[in-house]
């Protein structure tokens, strides 16, 4: 049978777009039929090839099963008919269709609806059900727009308690049939349409926290420790009950993390603001004994909570373990009560970080925000940007507009038709940087050199060795379109470029690229008579001594403006250059990277692919199905890396700077997607990156992660949940 991909080709051209071509006009259609190879290939045309479509009629088809993120986060989607012998919808496969209206008809063969299928559909009003049709965790969460459910079951079909979590329930008329009304009213799930009923949220500290503390004492009922790191003892502390507490106290040095505890407060607890008279508090301060800026320690009991740290970030961190107990076993989105306890908490590595790419596919401003909001959860305190390659520039540069105005809006990325357009300016970049600061999260731009600056050299051909206009580049993979080391304006530019990004980015560090210098590497140089003279005036044999001799000029000229330079390692740096940071990324080169790091006196930052590139599938037909081959990075091999690679405690103190995950958007077209490929993965990375080997086993992290992901997915964030 024909494939649905070949049919649509009749009215869709799969080759990308870009400027200068005429799209054709693209209408909602009715499909007949799905190929028999399989549902999950025919829903990513749908969802990432026919992206202007905004109705998706399946009534006709022999489709019966809609799969695992079918049509995650189609913004454009504005009509949905379900088919008509539908079995089953799965995990996720509408999330975040935030633009779907009016009315889903479900079919009485409809099995079930799986896991926030639908979580986020905000403009749906109306779902109706003609079977008995089981609907799983968060399925309709956050369909805020809901107004009628119409079930025509006698017996109340089996729901999820959270499935209809984030709506006003008293604004949705449940209507059953009258003389199943009372069955309803008792039944799970359906019995909060008759009078939300909160379930206690319980916190078992031990079950919950990630990254997992260096130690952590529990007290119970009975006052003894139930913690096995500690002997049994007994003790006055009883648990803490937030209706009790009365605010939060805190120097004016802590007047930043007051606020996020007040946030705490009011988002996570019972604590009623504004609540008179003798009570529990909050207490926040500084413990210059503390020997790690991030350590802290963490008390609590009926009389409190005591935060102290070395620094503001440390009782940052302290504060974001609080938010993890109040989330307790995720059942509700308020805590009552957490046990007594003492946390005493350092982290291993200095730098835990995620990168992203918004060069392939755009990251709204106001996105970058929200994320740095998640990954602050986990203990991260840098987000390193990497905001220039062949395919878009999208910083602001005042010395060079053309940048913006011919390198940042393209159509096409790989076989998607999709417009990509868009950039930062300058004063949004320092606004990043201040929200960040809020979160002790510092902001590291990235720039390209000699390769991926195929945008740079679109706008200023001199750039390059052939001084010719190139196109942006619509695909992914490695061009061999390279700056020129011979050419005095390349040293111009990016004299004037790292100008401005140092006045925009306070943090001690810029990344300068390195990676994927043409195929073969740097080959491109030896066919340009300007390099061959400057091999020849510098006494040079070889190209790899025309890139340390880019890089030492515009390391020097970084040096002069205070920042450290950092760069993927590659195989041609034969030498590097002292105070820099290099990045181990390459699948199988990890040791080689950190063996130059050691040999030269630099630090490393750990992102092997094979456990840190969480653009990667995490399973074989995840998302992204289709990409350029690349394999697939489970949510374990995430988990199990070891920042130390079997090295001793000497790289550890001196070499190893932390971990890195990384998240190139080749195929990430949404930030739904963009949250949806970091979490748990980044969570896993972080208790690689923070805690001490002997607190981390893998089994024990997924019973800790559950709550947590059933948190995001009840605030509506997408994350890749099992």
């Amino acid at each position: 049978m024909t494939s649905l991909k070949t049919l649509l080709q009749t009215f869709l051209p799969l080759k990308p777009y870009s400027k200068g071509f005429v799209k054709p006009a693209l209408v909602a259609c009715a499909l007949s039929f799905f190929s028999a190879s399989g549902y999950a290939q025919d829903f990513r045309t749908l969802r990432d090839i026919k992206v202007n479509d905004t109705a998706l009629d399946l009534s006709t088809t022999n489709c019966r099963v809609i799969p695992r993120n079918a049509m995650h986060s189609r913004y454009r989607l504005q009509s949905l008919i379900l088919p008509l012998q539908l079995d089953s919808v799965g995990t996720q496969a509408f999330f975040a269709c935030k633009n779907i209206e009016g009315t889903l008809r479900f079919p009485a063969t409809t099995r079930v609806v799986s896991a926030a299928a639908f979580n986020g559909c905000s403009k749906l009003t109306e779902l109706s059900f003609d079977g008995s049709t089981r609907l799983g965790a968060f399925a309709f969460a956050n369909c805020r727009g809901l107004r009628v459910v119409r079930l025509s079951a006698t017996v109340p079909p089996v729901c999820a308690d959270n499935a209809f979590d984030g709506i006003d329930l008293n604004k949705v008329q449940l209507i059953v049939p009258a003389q199943s009304r009372k069955e309803y009213r008792k039944a799970q799930g359906w019995r909060h349409f008759f009078g939300k009923q909160e379930e206690a949220n319980v916190c078992r500290p031990e079950q919950i926290l990630v990254p997992r503390p260096l130690t952590l004492e529990v007290y119970s009922a009975d006052n003894s420790t139930k913690n096995s790191d500690k002997k049994a003892k007994t003790n006055t502390l009883l648990p803490l009950q937030w209706a009790k507490v009365v605010g939060v106290e805190a120097p004016q040095e802590l007047a930043n993390e007051k606020m996020q505890a007040e946030r705490i407060l009011g988002e996570r607890t019972v604590f009623a603001k504004g609540r008179r008279g003798v009570g529990a508090v909050v207490r926040l301060q500084l413990d210059a004994s503390l020997t790690n800026d991030e350590a802290y320690t963490l008390d609590i009991s009926n009389k409190g909570v005591v935060i102290k740290g070395k620094t503001a970030a440390g009782v940052f961190c302290g504060l974001m373990t609080l938010e993890q107990l109040c989330i307790g076993n995720g059942v509700a989105a308020r805590s009552v009560e957490i046990p007594a306890l003492h946390i005493k908490d350092q982290p291993r590595t200095a730098i835990r970080e995620l990168m992203v790419d918004p060069v392939r596919h755009f990251i709204p401003f106001e996105d970058l925000k929200s994320y740095v909001v998640e990954m602050a959860r986990y203990k991260y305190n840098a987000l390193h940007l990497h905001l220039v390659d062949d395919q878009a520039w999208r910083i602001e540069i005042k010395k060079y507009p053309e940048l913006i105005e011919k390198a940042s809006d393209r159509i096409g990325m790989d076989d998607m038709p999709a417009r990509i357009s868009g950039y930062y300016t300058q004063d949004q970049m320092r606004e990043l940087v201040q929200f960040a600061a809020k979160y002790h999260v510092m902001v590291i731009p990235e720039v390209e050199l000699p390769g991926h600056e195929v945008a740079a050299i679109h706008c200023y051909p001199q750039l390059s060795c052939a001084k010719k206009p190139v196109p942006i580049r619509l695909t992914c993979g490695v061009s061999n379109d390279l700056l020129c080391p011979a050419e005095p304006f390349v040293y111009e530019f990016f004299n004037n470029v790292l100008k401005e990004l140092a006045d925009i980015f306070p943090a001690p560090y810029v990344h300068l690229g390195g990676d994927e210098a043409g195929q073969p590497p740097l080959g491109a140089w030896s066919n340009c008579s300007a390099c061959t003279e400057l091999k020849k005036k510098e006494g040079f044999k070889e190209n790899w001594e025309l890139q340390q001799y880019l890089f030492d000029r515009i390391i020097h000229q970084l040096k002069l403006l205070g920042k450290k330079p950092m760069y993927w390692y590659e195989q041609e740096f034969k030498t590097i250059q002292p105070g820099c940071v290099v990045y181990a990324w390459r699948h199988g080169l990890t040791k080689t990277a950190i063996d130059a790091a050691v040999r030269n006196n630099v630090q490393i930052m750990l992102c092997p692919g094979e456990h840190c590139y969480l653009d990667y599938p995490e399973k074989k037909g995840d998302m992204p199905e289709v990409n350029w081959g690349m394999p697939a990075t489970s949510l374990e091999q995430t988990y199990k890396l070891d920042p130390a690679w079997g090295q001793d405690n000497n790289f550890v103190r001196n070499t190893l700077m932390g971990v890195s995950g990384t998240l190139w958007s080749e195929s990430i077209n949404s930030t739904e997607r963009l949250f949806y490929q970091t979490f748990p993965r980044a969570a896993a990375l972080a208790e690689a990156g923070w805690s001490m080997p002997e607190r981390r086993n893998y089994t024990d992290f997924l019973r800790r992660m559950k709550p947590l992901t059933d948190d995001m997915l009840r605030r509506g964030i997408a994350v890749n949940a099992k």
